[in-house]
């Protein structure tokens, strides 16, 4: 458990100074071009990865799973020899579609010719991304944490180096010629370091090899793929529906409030990082040891969120303005309160599939899981609708299909592993974060200021109270960080 949350802690901290790169270079980019710019880009970003999610397979995962669990560096290479050959099987068709398709799309679909070099741009990125997840996959399924979140750190501020000069000079297009070239960085870069180790074991798998492993893989691949596929749409419905009938800016609006709000979705990707490899390993060898540190790590990881994400909402129209240079997206600030609830709700499904769901090999009820969280946000966006504006309609309903997901989530696992880990408290905790997130409306910082102290006390209250934290954990993971900030501790990363 401590090691876990060691390297919970670092990965959060590296995701956390990766994060603050990308918020500068995103609110640079924002600042340099107009509302309807911006939302060209998020357009073509959504249309982009909507296509690009195909290329998966959710080989990353089940790779890092596999490879977590292997005895003999050999047999690392020839899984991911394995696994990029199935994946540019389908990246290279996909890229190729986007390529040659992307005037029908822009102009007959999207009636927009602003679009066109843009997608051409991420049809050729796709090629060069399709190998980033496999190389990943092998850094961390080798448990080397500490070089992975080096190269994260890194790789963000070498994107700040890349977008912002380029999108000053070249408006749209510069940022997608920064997207390609960063892509192709980011592969070189990956390769040199997930494959260093391995030179003297560059063995190709044999055919049979390379059957057996097909389907080792295949077991779970398939249904993070479908996870993958379900999750992504869910995430670009609101953009790509929007675009269909609304103006760029609109889009821009909605994708402004999602960008923000999808921020505290740093917790849970950073540590899917650290949680794949480990619990795939504790799953396997000692499965009550699996279920206590899990619970007591989800705990411990919810509080960490509720409590970050309701107060990066309250706070939300102070930073905003902040961080844009005015009140051009102030538009976007009614969204705020229920995207942050839907991307917190979403963050528990993230850590609960990376923790219990992949390790356990859980497919149909993953599956199962994610058909939900698309059902019940289409469904309660026809029923919300008529009784509200399109923009909120779109964003409660996000938070309907994300909370749907959730229970039929928990669910399954207390049914199939009689492992119950969510609760009455965690509801409560839940509905009291919100609540805090919900007065972001109220635009007097005075008045928040003033506020802020006793709500963040109730909160930690309630938490403590649940047990969820305790005095003993604040006080490791001030040692911790404390032990991690001096430079010479750094420089050791």
């Amino acid at each position: 458990m401590k090691e876990l949350g060691k390297w919970q802690i670092v990965s959060m901290i590296a995701q956390g100074l990766a994060m603050l790169a990308g918020m500068i270079q995103t609110f640079v980019i924002i600042r340099i071009l107009t509302v309807g710019e911006w939302g060209i880009v998020q357009l073509a970003i959504s249309i982009g990865g909507a296509l690009g999610i195909y290329q998966h397979l959710g080989l990353v995962s089940a790779s890092t799973r596999e490879i977590s669990s292997v005895e003999k560096k050999e047999d690392i290479f020839k899984i991911f020899v394995t696994s990029v050959a199935v994946r540019y099987c389908v990246t290279l068709p996909i890229a190729l579609g986007l390529f040659i398709y992307s005037r029908h799309i822009a102009v007959n679909l999207y009636h927009n010719a602003g679009l066109i070099v843009p997608l051409k741009l991420y049809a050729l990125s796709l090629v060069f991304q399709g190998v980033q997840g496999i190389l990943n996959s092998v850094i961390s399924g080798m448990q080397r944490f500490r070089t992975l979140f080096i190269y994260q750190i890194a790789i963000s501020f070498v994107s700040i180096l890349l977008y912002i000069p380029l999108v000053y000079l070249f408006k749209i297009n510069g940022y997608f010629y920064a997207f390609l070239v960063f892509n192709i960085l980011s592969s070189i870069a990956l390769s040199a370091i997930a494959l260093r180790p391995l030179m003297e074991k560059l063995l190709l798998p044999s055919k049979k090899d390379f059957v057996r492993l097909f389907k080792e893989i295949f077991s779970i691949s398939i249904a993070i793929y479908v996870v993958k596929i379900l999750y992504t749409n869910w995430e670009k419905l609101g953009s790509n529906a929007l675009g269909l009938f609304n103006s760029a800016e609109v889009v821009a609006i909605y994708a402004f409030a999602m960008l923000y709000a999808k921020k505290i979705m740093n917790i849970s990707d950073s540590v899917t990082t650290v949680n794949i490899p480990v619990f795939s390993e504790r799953f396997v060898k000692n499965l009550d040891e699996f279920k206590e540190t899990f619970v007591k790590n989800f705990n411990k990881l919810f509080s960490l969120i509720i409590f970050v994400g309701a107060f990066a909402s309250y706070f939300a129209p102070e930073a905003i303005r902040i961080l844009v240079g005015g009140n051009k997206y102030d538009a976007s600030l009614p969204l705020v309160a229920p995207m942050v609830f839907a991307f917190i709700v979403y963050s528990f499904i993230n850590i609960i599939t990376s923790s219990v769901m992949i390790p356990a090999k859980m497919a149909k009820s993953m599956v199962g899981s994610y058909i939900f969280l698309i059902l019940g946000s289409v469904a309660s966006f026809f029923g919300i609708y008529k009784f509200t504006n399109l923009l909120s309609a779109v964003s409660w309903a996000m938070v309907v299909g994300s909370i749907v997901c959730l229970f039929f989530m928990v669910y399954w696992i207390k049914k199939k592993m009689k492992l119950s880990f969510f609760n009455i408290d965690h509801v409560a905790i839940l509905l009291q974060g919100f609540a805090i997130a919900w007065l972001c409306n109220i635009d007097i910082l005075w008045v928040k200021l003033v506020a802020f102290i006793p709500f963040s006390l109730l909160l930690l209250f309630s938490l403590f109270i649940a047990g969820f934290i305790s005095r003993k954990d604040l006080e490791s993971v001030f040692n911790k960080i404390k032990m991690l900030t001096p430079k010479k501790k750094l420089l050791n990363l």
